[in-house]
């Protein structure tokens, strides 16, 4: 059945320190892997560039691995790399959140290299990619709203573009119920009088 809403590209706003993100990308990545949809990765820090040394002591590790992986998204998608932005959070977030490593640099560092991205081993540490990074925050809120946060999903159609907060998900549906996600996804972005649908969480990420 075609699609109301004919999808032509997503793209995904991610914060990588989110557990919750990781279980929505699952699912997106083999949805539109499915459908032969690109999917382009974009920065969504959930520490809005606050300086890491005014963070808490407990959230700073995290939160200094997450911006490296960030920064690496946006000098990726700049050459049209997403693939690689994808196969690095794939490994990182196996090793944060599926595994039991702690989330730091360190890890993204070895993710990067597992993903044989070694050619941008310096946009993971290079500071002039913040601005960039905090740009594509603000470009997801303006489809999200400032008060949400990651992930933002971002539909592309010929009728223009529909983003979301979300989809929230735990664990990652697959089969015909993943379909059904898509569909009422798109058939959300579809209607333009429609904004916001949210339920309880009884599952963990």
């Amino acid at each position: 059945m075609r699609d109301r809403f004919d999808v032509t590209a997503v793209t995904f706003h991610f914060d990588p320190g989110c557990p919750w993100t990781w279980r929505t990308a699952q699912w997106l990545v083999d949805a539109t892997g499915q459908r032969g949809i690109p999917l382009a990765y974009r920065a969504f820090d959930l520490t809005d560039g606050v300086p890491l040394d005014e963070l808490p002591a407990r959230r700073r590790p995290a939160a200094a691995g997450s911006r490296c992986l960030l920064r690496l998204a946006e000098a990726a998608h700049a050459d049209g790399r997403d693939a690689l932005t994808g196969a690095v959070y794939a490994a990182y977030a196996t090793a944060v959140h599926d595994g039991d490593a702690d989330p730091s640099p360190e890890v993204a560092e070895r993710s990067l290299a597992d993903a044989g991205g070694t050619a941008y081993a310096d946009a993971l540490h290079d500071t002039a990619l913040d601005r960039p990074v905090a740009r594509a925050r603000e470009r997801a809120q303006e489809f999200s709203g400032e008060d949400a946060g990651s992930p933002v999903t971002i539909l592309t159609a010929g009728s223009g573009e529909r983003g979301f907060f979300g989809p929230v998900v735990a664990p990652p549906p697959t089969g015909a119920d993943a379909d059904r996600l898509w569909d009422a996804l798109v058939g959300a972005a579809s209607v333009p009088q429609f904004f916001e649908l949210r339920a309880r969480r009884t599952a963990k990420p």
